[in-house]
């Protein structure tokens, strides 16, 4: 059976706890692993040069060859290709009325209750982006797997493009399927060297606030700061089932593709742990699909405590940030 994440790799919930102090920095750890299925997979790794992480990836072989007693064999050597991967920046304040905020009691819970809606909104932003981050539309963000696995190759050169599986839809009303293999070696979220890794609190404490037109009151303001990137070191390892017709899901269908995708990668995910994300709409079929007790690929078994559709022992977990308005991702030669 496929590795688990959570079981030895170290997620970012799991970092979170270690590096983190404080009531209310606590419950931020909890927030942010319980409403997201992929923050609470995502292995993390602090960058190996400042702000970037650089990634050596070999994409040709030295050349081995037979030699005769006397004869001599040519040097060779491998072809290398640097990758680098950059975190943003994602900040946020949060204010509350000081007096208000007194006349609770409980100042410090007062304060996070009112600060949840920012908290779920960086969330969501660091999900929404890990896939479809562009740095193109947005340089202070980073490339998500969409920008990645952006094109279908129809040459079996093992190149980004045979990991994007096509499933035939066209139109603009179209969603995927990702297999992800979190690890060190695999994909996984980047923070900068020497800080600390997820969503960090400073508590600026009691702040006078000047409105427009020049009157002030007293606020208590909180400053969050959340530090991230994605690096996908060995392409191979994940992949992406695109073109998925959303008016006409068939659960069949999709089980065969998700074969496809699964014997694209399982070579390579092996020393990591993979998990397949896909919206509700999408999982939902699934799931019907494995209570057809005749389906050999898919079941229903426990994860983390929970109930979860599995596909040849790999999670399937929801993420509403996967769209059902994808565009065609094409085919080239």
């Amino acid at each position: 059976m496929p590795n688990v994440v959570g079981e030895t790799y170290l997620t970012l919930k799991d970092k979170l706890a270690q590096t983190e102090n404080g009531k209310i920095t606590s419950t931020v750890i909890d927030l942010l692993s319980n409403t997201s299925s992929v923050l609470e997979d995502a292995v993390v790794v602090e960058c190996n040069s400042g702000h970037h992480h650089k990634t050596t990836v070999r994409n040709g072989l030295p050349e081995a060859e037979f030699r005769k007693y006397y004869g001599g064999v040519s040097c060779s050597k491998g072809e290398y290709t640097q990758v680098t991967d950059a975190t943003g920046m994602l900040e946020v304040y949060s204010e509350v009325d000081k007096s208000l905020a007194d006349l609770n009691g409980d100042v410090n819970q007062f304060r996070l209750n009112e600060s949840q809606g920012f908290l779920e909104a960086m969330n969501q932003t660091v999900e929404e982006n890990i896939f479809y981050g562009n740095k193109d539309t947005n340089p202070a963000g980073f490339d998500g797997l969409a920008n990645r696995y952006n094109k279908i190759s129809t040459a079996d050169d093992k190149t980004i493009g045979n990991f994007v599986i096509d499933a035939g839809g066209q139109g603009d009303e179209n969603t995927s399927i990702y297999f992800v293999t979190w690890g060190n070696l695999h994909t996984h979220l980047i923070y900068p060297k020497g800080s600390k890794a997820g969503l960090q609190h400073e508590d600026k404490g009691p702040q006078t606030k000047q409105l427009p037109d020049g009157k002030m009151y007293e606020v208590y303001r909180s400053h969050y700061k959340w530090d991230v990137g994605l690096t996908v070191r060995d392409y191979r390892s994940t992949a992406r089932i695109a073109n998925i017709d959303v008016a006409n899901l068939n659960a069949t269908d999709l089980i065969d593709k998700m074969v496809d995708a699964w014997a694209a990668i399982e070579d390579y995910a092996k020393t990591g742990k993979t998990v397949i994300y896909c919206n509700r709409k999408v999982r939902t079929a699934l799931h019907k699909q494995a209570m057809n007790k005749t389906n050999v690929h898919l079941s229903i078994s426990e994860y983390a405590g929970k109930p979860v559709v599995e596909f040849l022992g790999i999670p399937i977990k929801t993420c509403n940030k996967i769209l059902n308005t994808e565009d065609i991702v094409p085919k080239v030669a």
